[in-house]
């Protein structure tokens, strides 16, 4: 069987995994959960066996937004144990291994995220926080709205913060954390 586009970028890196994950629930809600709308726009750019990984993945999220009442708002439970996961990995690379270069990054990300809150974001976690903002400023870029430089650099420092987080995902799932 074919791998599927989520799962590649959930093995190669964590952060765009979830940002991917939420990207595609939104898209099956603007076709209304409807897996034929999808087929048509998938088969544009896939064909064959990757073709039906894709829409079986896709039918999948489907059924889980569906099941979990979450056709119209929220993401699927699939991804709570990768968020508690990120949520302790972040505790333990802080407090536990003192990651002096991840304990920078999230530091330096930390005034940014502050703004945003200040902005009226909802209070998350430190991770959620950063994902959030990530997935707002990929929906800005997409929608082709332009982002001040002022958020342009606070994405930029948000960016290397997740990036870090995704490498020592990758490093703790390997077992060389």
């Amino acid at each position: 069987m074919s791998v599927t586009t989520a799962e590649e970028k959930r093995h190669q890196h964590i952060v765009e995994y979830i940002l991917y994950v939420w990207q595609m629930e939104d898209l099956v809600r603007a076709v209304g959960l409807d897996l034929g709308a999808l087929r048509t726009h998938l088969s544009t750019a896939y064909e064959g066996e990757r073709l039906e990984a894709e829409l079986a993945w896709f039918g999948d999220l489907i059924r889980s937004l569906r099941n979990e009442n979450k056709a119209s708002s929220g993401h699927v439970s699939s991804l709570d144990e990768v968020m508690i996961e990120l949520t302790y990995l972040h505790q333990t690379l802080l407090e536990v291994l003192k990651d002096a270069e991840y304990k920078e990054a999230v530091e330096a990300a930390g005034p940014h995220l502050a703004a945003m809150a200040e902005r009226g974001a909802e209070q998350r976690t430190p991770v959620e926080s950063m994902l959030v903002a990530l997935y707002g400023w990929l929906v800005l870029r997409m929608g082709g709205k332009e982002v001040s430089p002022e958020t342009g650099e606070s994405m930029a420092v948000i960016r290397d913060w997740a990036n870090l987080l995704g490498g020592r995902y990758i490093r703790m799932r390997a077992g060389e954390l």
